[in-house]
C-alpha cells in the first residue's frame, strides 16, 4: 500500500516574494501525485510526533533547536546565512516535516500499514548540518528518520540515496563515520554546497559507506539512469539495508531554474522503478521519499508524478 504525506504548515514558512523555494512547490507536488492517478492516497495534517524533539536534539543539537525557534519567534527574517529566509511559522514548518516524516516511516517500519509512502513537506532538509542552517534547510529530516529507525527492532542498516541535483552535505557529514547508515548521492558536481567529490568516502568505521557519484553539468536521462545501474544497483546489493530512504531532489529536471541538468520525468521513474526492485529484495519493498529539491512546478508535478506511479 502507498500513502502521501502533506500538512498545511508547510504553506506559512514563507521565505519572500521571488524565493525559489515557494510553498508553490507543495501544489506542483500534489498536482504530480494527481497526475499519476494516486489522488485517493493523501495522509493530511499529521504534522506532530511525540518523538520529534527528541531525535531532533540527537541529530542536531536541542541548543540548535532552541536558537532557530527562538530567531523565528523573534521575527527575524535571516537564519545563519542569506541562503535561509525565515518567518515566524518556519519553526513550525521545519518541526513538522520532521514530525511527518516519523509518522510516514513509523506507518510504514512499525504498524506495517503501508509498504511505500512519499512525505510532501518543507523546508527541505538535505543540507542542514548538525548545528548550521544551510540551503534553505533547517531540520535534516531525512537524518533524523534514519536515526529513529535505526532505534527499531530490526533495523540495523538504512541506506539512503540522495538524487537531488546538490549534494547532501549535511546527511554525508552527519553519517560519514558510521556503518549503519550508508549514504549514496548523485548530483552536479562542481557545484553548490562545494562538496560531494568522489574522493570522500567516509572516514574511520564509516570508510566505504559514503559514494559520491558526481555529474557534469547538461547532463541527461542516459548518463544517469547508466550511473544507477553501475554503482548505486551494485551498492544496495552489497550493503543489503533493512530500510532505503530516499532523498527525492527533482532539480536536476531539464526544466529546473537552478539545476543545469537535462533529466525528464521518465528517468526519474525508472530511477524509482529500480530502487524499488531492490527493496523488493532486500527490505520487504519498503521504501520512504522525501521531497527535497525542485524549483520549476511543471517540473516538480511531472516527475512526482512518474516518481509516485513507480512507487505505488
Amino acid at each position: 500500500m502507498f500513502k502521501t504525506w502533506i500538512g498545511s504548515v508547510f504553506y506559512r514558512h514563507d521565505t519572500g516574494v521571488g524565493h525559489p523555494e515557494t510553498p508553490r512547490r507543495l501544489d506542483a507536488a500534489v498536482d504530480g501525485v494527481g497526475r499519476a492517478g494516486l489522488a485517493g492516497t493523501f495522509v493530511r495534517n499529521v504534522t506532530t510526533h511525540p518523538e520529534a524533539g527528541r531525535i531532533i536534539a540527537k541529530v542536531h543539537s536541542l541548543d540548535y533547536e532552541r536558537e532557530f525557534e527562538a530567531a523565528c519567534r523573534g521575527g527575524m527574517r535571516l537564519f545563519h546565512s542569506l541562503d535561509n529566509p525565515i518567518s515566524p511559522a518556519s519553526f513550525s514548518a521545519a518541526r513538522g516535516a520532521v514530525a511527518e516524516a516519523l509518522a510516514a516511516a513509523e506507518d510504514i517500519w512499525s504498524f506495517g500499514e503501508s509498504t511505500r509512502a512519499f512525505v510532501i513537506a518543507r523546508p527541505p532538509g538535505h543540507h542542514a548540518e548538525r548545528t548550521e542552517a544551510m540551503g534553505f534547510c533547517f531540520f535534516n529530516t531525512i537524518a533524523c528518520v534514519a536515526e529513529w529507525l535505526l532505534e527499531q527492532q530490526g533495523i540495523e542498516r538504512v541506506f539512503i540515496f540522495d538524487f537531488d541535483v546538490h549534494h547532501g552535505n549535511g546527511t554525508q557529514h552527519l553519517f560519514e563515520d558510521r556503518d549503519d547508515v550508508f549514504y549514496a548521492s548523485m548530483h552536479r558536481y562542481p557545484f553548490y554546497p562545494g562538496t560531494g567529490a568522489r574522493t570522500e568516502i567516509g572516514e574511520g568505521r564509516g570508510r566505504g559507506y559514503t559514494l559520491n557519484i558526481p555529474m557534469e553539468a547538461g547532463d541527461g536521462d542516459a548518463a544517469y539512469l547508466r550511473r544507477v545501474e553501475d554503482e548505486v544497483v551494485r551498492v544496495i546489493d552489497d550493503y543489503a539495508p533493512n530500510a532505503i530512504l530516499l532523498s527525492a531532489g527533482f532539480d536536476a529536471h531539464r526544466l529546473d531554474p537552478l539545476g543545469g541538468m537535462n533529466v525528464t520525468e521518465q528517468a526519474y521513474g525508472e530511477i524509482t522503478r529500480r530502487i524499488v526492485e531492490l527493496a523488493e529484495k532486500h527490505c520487504r519493498g519498503r521504501v520512504l521519499s522525501l521531497l527535497e529539491g525542485g524549483y520549476d512546478m511543471e517540473g516538480i508535478a511531472a516527475s512526482v508524478a512518474d516518481h509516485v506511479r513507480a512507487m505505488s
